[in-house]
């Protein structure tokens, strides 16, 4: 007995030894891959994704006009990168470095929050230790995505949501004071330039209905309502005064193309099930239109729904599918602080509290419930660009839940995740 606990303490000396060197070097391979990132994408001179029609908007927009902006999509994007291409005369650069500054500047938020707010102490007794572990875990996952090099309104979205979210858990669950009116002007910034971030916000509501019931009708959480409401109604003054809605930023292809992007992702699905394209291969809405004009009597579904009840063999395989690709890039982007915190049940302290527990899970379930969300949404493959915010979100809140466990045993996760973060980039670079 005596033995075998010199054996665990020589092992924890050693972890504790280990943490400055590896926190240094996975500081650098994270380094290197944004370097890497910006050489791809932001020095990139031909168009990163969905660039081209924000381009557009930039370079043919030469005089202000609030009811342009008002009627135009992404309006908080529209107008911060028309305000700044004043400046550099240079579309595709003004929308990189609008999405990179956003990025940065809700990056600034986290790391200071934290520190502010002195969450968690990894290594006792070391400050500086402890903010080089702090700032590397949290630039490691918030950058682990290219979107703030690429000039569309995802990452500019992300950047005002995190904070948004953030705040609000901490009004509700940690009851700090935190202005609701500059939460809903977050929210409705973030919605306004990319609604997908509706489907985080359901997802968030519905894990307090799980978890913590009885905040869903507190004061603050219906005036943040009610404020998300109003700045979104200011933003979309126009469109709603002149057409009675809001402008929503939605990928759709024209109704006259003769096909739909459910349409096209369904194909696209049910062709990688049979094995007749590779899942890397995507279908255009050429391809569709092909098609159904080479199988005219082959009926699309309707929706999802319909899927389920009438292919539910099919429709289960692709959510595994999706799900198996999705729990790999969770730990992929996230490191050990993904399963962590599904199985903290089992490493928390035994002095934690059950109100901690419930923390954990509520953090778990928000993840888990967009991440099924939006696997149902998208159906063909989850593209991991729309949980930029929960990854985010998880992790900020994974390191303070470290402080539930032994000393001792949270020296060791950081140094998996560590070696997790070097392991996937020696990967990436061999490849």
């Amino acid at each position: 007995m005596e033995e075998n606990k010199t054996i665990f303490q020589q092992f924890f000396q050693l972890n504790r030894k280990a943490i400055p060197y590896l926190a240094i070097l996975f500081l650098v391979v994270n380094l290197l891959l944004q370097v890497k990132f910006f050489g791809d994408f932001f020095l990139n001179t031909k168009p990163n994704a969905d660039e081209t029609g924000y381009r557009f908007f930039v370079e043919n927009t030469h005089q202000f006009s609030w009811s342009l902006f008002s009627n135009s999509s992404a309006q908080p994007f529209s107008l911060l990168t028309y305000l700044f291409n004043l400046i550099f005369n240079d579309a595709q650069f003004t929308i990189r470095f609008v999405s990179l500054l956003s990025s940065l500047g809700c990056f600034a938020f986290l790391f200071i929050y934290y520190r502010k707010n002195r969450f968690i102490e990894i290594v006792e007794g070391n400050k500086t230790l402890n903010n080089l572990i702090i700032f590397n875990v949290l630039f490691a996952v918030f950058f682990i995505l290219s979107c703030h090099f690429i000039g569309t309104s995802d990452a500019f979205s992300v950047a005002f949501a995190i904070p948004g979210f953030i705040l609000l858990t901490e009004v509700l669950l940690n009851n700090k004071r935190h202005n609701v009116i500059f939460i809903g002007a977050l929210f409705a910034i973030s919605f306004t330039s990319r609604p997908t971030f509706l489907i985080v916000l359901f997802a968030y509501l519905l894990s307090l209905l799980l978890f913590f019931s009885s905040k869903l009708f507190t004061k603050k959480l219906i005036l943040v309502g009610v404020f998300f409401a109003f700045f979104t109604a200011i933003i979309n003054y126009s469109p709603l005064l002149n057409k009675g809605k809001i402008v929503l930023d939605v990928k759709e292809i024209p109704s006259n193309t003769g096909t739909s992007w459910f349409e096209m992702n369904y194909l696209m699905a049910k062709k990688w099930d049979s094995g007749e394209i590779p899942n890397t291969q995507w279908l255009s809405a050429t391809d569709v239109i092909n098609f159904k004009k080479e199988n005219p009597n082959f009926i699309f579904p309707k929706n999802q729904l319909d899927i389920l009840l009438n292919d539910t063999s099919f429709f289960f395989r692709q959510m595994f599918r999706m799900f198996s690709v999705s729990m790999y890039t969770s730990f992929r982007y996230l490191y050990f602080l993904f399963p962590f915190l599904i199985f903290y049940i089992f490493l928390k302290d035994k002095g934690s509290t059950s109100l901690a527990s419930k923390k954990v899970y509520f953090t778990v379930s928000f993840y888990f419930i967009s991440l099924i969300v939006f696997m149902i949404s998208a159906f063909k493959l989850m593209e991991f660009r729309w949980m930029y915010i929960l990854i985010v979100f998880y992790a900020f809140y994974a390191i303070h839940f470290s402080k539930g466990i032994l000393h001792e045993k949270r020296i060791v996760l950081f140094n998996l995740i560590f070696l997790s973060g070097i392991g996937f980039f020696v990967l990436k670079m061999l490849k």
